[in-house]
């Protein structure tokens, strides 16, 4: 009677470590990587004059700076609660060869006579830009006033008030048209790529997490059955069961710690796979 107890105990202990590790076999960890963005620009939004320039413009000098007409636009954001813009000297210089190159070839667009597109200029001077954005305007004559007029612009004052654009870079060239004295004005947004954005992440599936976690807690169950089968097998061996009995058990005792050493090592590559994961889908 004693040994069939046992036969029991120890075929239910086996029978139930393979039910607890029965999708062992299948657990997979998949993950995609995300590549950083494209760069992106704006599409023309545009362009504004001012049609009522006096007849004695050409004695009128612009009124205000560069950097005045930046103050401007974060006084703007700040009203939004948006971020200020910095001013940045490669987009400064960008901006100036647009107003050079309109100034040069007599044109007052965003796309050039030989086609070149607004962002070119910040490409020349290596503006690494995710995203892009120009303000164009003629014909004023002070800072507040081609704010203003860039304001009442719906596409001009999304590109003002832009929570994608974290830079900015302005000119202000005088030139003459029609022989009055005018003035081209440059705005150019933009944002750089960080390093960050650069680098591929790696985004991994929640059934991953899922399965690492289901892994820990058969690793728990396995442990218990190992000491419950350790409880039989000593207990065996005080009433006096037979040697054979006793080796069956210990068979499946050695059988159990192989399982809970395979589920060790699986938790290991679990723990250094879901430490790289940067997003879940």
């Amino acid at each position: 009677m004693f040994k069939k107890i046992l036969k029991i105990l120890i075929l239910l202990a086996v029978l139930v470590v393979l039910y607890l590790v029965i999708d062992f076999s299948n657990f997979e960890l998949k993950s995609s990587k995300k590549l950083a963005p494209v760069k992106e620009s704006y599409e023309d939004n545009g362009i504004i004059r001012n049609e009522s320039k006096e007849n004695d413009s050409y004695k009128r000098d612009f009124k205000g700076t560069e950097d005045e007409i930046i103050a401007l636009a974060n006084q703007a954001r700040f009203k939004e609660e948006l971020p200020e813009l910095e001013r940045n000297e490669k987009l400064m210089v960008s901006a100036m060869a647009k107003a050079q190159d309109m100034k040069d070839q007599n044109y007052f667009e965003h796309v050039s006579p030989d086609g070149l597109q607004p962002w070119f200029f910040a490409e020349e001077v290596d503006y690494e830009y995710k995203t892009f954005g120009e303000n164009l305007a003629e014909g004023f004559f002070s800072a507040e006033e081609v704010h203003e007029g860039w304001m009442n612009s719906e596409g001009h004052r999304k590109n003002i008030l832009s929570k994608d654009f974290k830079e900015v870079g302005i000119a202000i060239l005088d030139f003459e048209q029609n022989g009055l004295k005018s003035y081209l004005v440059v705005q150019h947004f933009g944002a750089q790529f960080k390093k960050t954005d650069l680098e591929p992440k790696i985004i991994c599936e929640r059934k991953s997490r899922n399965q690492c976690r289901s892994a820990e807690k058969k690793m728990d169950e396995v442990k218990d059955t190992i000491d419950e089968q350790e409880k039989i097998i000593k207990d065996a061996k005080k009433q006096g069961a037979t040697e054979e009995s006793i080796k069956e058990a210990e068979n499946n005792l050695d059988k159990l710690k192989e399982i809970k050493k395979d589920l060790k090592k699986y938790l290991k590559e679990c723990e250094d796979f879901l430490d790289k994961c940067e997003e879940w889908k």
